[in-house]
């Protein structure tokens, strides 16, 4: 009877290890996921911002009566190459934005899987703690 009894010691010790590891795993994730809903949140701040901005670039255009020849020419290569850059930064910044919604879903399944892990281990706790009480009782 002491043999099963400090066998179910043991296995209660262990499981109450595992739920304190779950719950400190369930915390360090949800304070990931929350940083990087609030990152994605200010990236996408910042895309709508260049998206208007690249817009407005977009839209420009030179008067051709005050632009002629050689000054014509560089502007208009530099315009294209900050057009190009702008395009390229933006479509940088949204994958980006997306690295982090993936992120942020496989942290979610994450912990997730944690909550059902640790909802496990209670159970199993509970079954042990029964047991103990019911060899304590014979």
């Amino acid at each position: 009877m002491s043999t099963s009894l400090s066998l179910l010691r043991q296995q209660r010790s262990t499981v109450l290890k595992g739920i304190s590891n779950s719950k400190e795993q369930i915390i360090i994730l949800a304070d990931k996921i929350s940083r990087l809903r609030a990152a994605s949140t200010n990236l996408q701040k910042s895309i709508s911002e260049l998206e208007s901005n690249k817009r407005q670039v977009d839209s420009l255009s030179i008067e051709n009566n005050r632009w002629s020849g050689t000054n014509e020419t560089k502007f208009l290569n530099k315009y294209d190459a900050y057009r190009d850059s702008v395009k390229s930064f933006l479509g940088d910044t949204i994958n980006a934005k997306e690295d982090i919604e993936d992120t942020i879903r496989r942290l979610e399944d994450s912990k997730a899987a944690y909550i059902n892990g640790l909802n496990n281990l209670q159970s199993t706790l509970s079954s042990i703690e029964y047991k103990i009480s019911h060899v304590k009782v014979e």
